[in-house]
């Protein structure tokens, strides 16, 4: 007779108002114009694929030549649009405000892999420290996806307890391809598998770190089928 009934909190809301911020990450969506491409960015850092997949980079090398830890900047825009692999070293079990600015006149959408976040607060213009003000901590909705209005900001906390290599991107397809993502890494130093498995012993090696393995041809027809 319950199901479907209202409930303390129909919609997965929780309070929040007591956690400790670890980081504050601001995240610019934008449009740029690189080396006469048009592309979409954050911060002005458009994300070009990198040869290497990142978690094997990250495992085998602490990601030396494939990306640099610190390097993305989390709090300006970069003066200058560029290419980069955007990766943010974030601390693992640590309480993260995310804001997403929209610098574009349209509606923009962010998706994050591997969590849910609290959406607590969103308005117009220019995100600062004051519109803390304006959230709501005591019942925020839990998402891993959230809009941003144009010309406007949307804030978001999250606690990041899974270890990984997270995609945060806009689910505007078009600004996806074109750049607008990063990766957030949450390392964990305990080696317990059952917190993240290791790769496996057959596991495929390309990038830096081998050939990739070509397909193997199809098998020849079988007579009498």
């Amino acid at each position: 007779m319950t199901t479907g009934a209202a409930r303390p909190n129909p919609q997965g809301t929780f309070n929040v108002s007591n956690v400790t911020l670890t980081e504050t990450i601001i995240l610019h969506g934008l449009q740029a114009n690189i080396q006469g491409s048009y592309r979409y960015a954050v911060n002005n850092i458009s994300y070009s694929t990198p040869d290497t997949p990142l978690k094997l980079a990250d495992y085998y090398v602490n990601g030396s030549g494939v990306y640099r830890l610190g390097e993305f900047p989390i709090h300006s825009v970069n003066e200058e649009a560029a290419y980069g692999v955007s990766v943010v070293n974030a601390t693992h079990k640590g309480w993260h405000e995310i804001i997403f600015q929209n610098d574009l006149s349209s509606m923009d959408s962010w998706h994050l892999d591997g969590y849910g976040f609290y959406v607590v607060g969103f308005g117009d213009g220019e995100w600062t420290p004051g519109s803390r003000d304006s959230y709501n901590l005591y019942d925020p909705v839990v998402r891993s996806t959230v809009q941003v209005y144009p010309g406007g900001w949307t804030a978001v906390y999250v606690f990041l307890d899974n270890p990984g290599m997270w995609n945060l991107r806009s689910q505007h397809l078009k600004r996806w391809y074109l750049g607008q993502e990063l990766y957030i890494r949450v390392h964990d130093d305990d080696p317990n598998p059952a917190k993240e498995n290791p790769p496996p012993e057959n596991i495929l090696l390309c990038g830096e770190f081998g050939e990739p393995v070509a397909p193997g041809s199809a098998p020849e027809p079988q007579l009498g089928w």
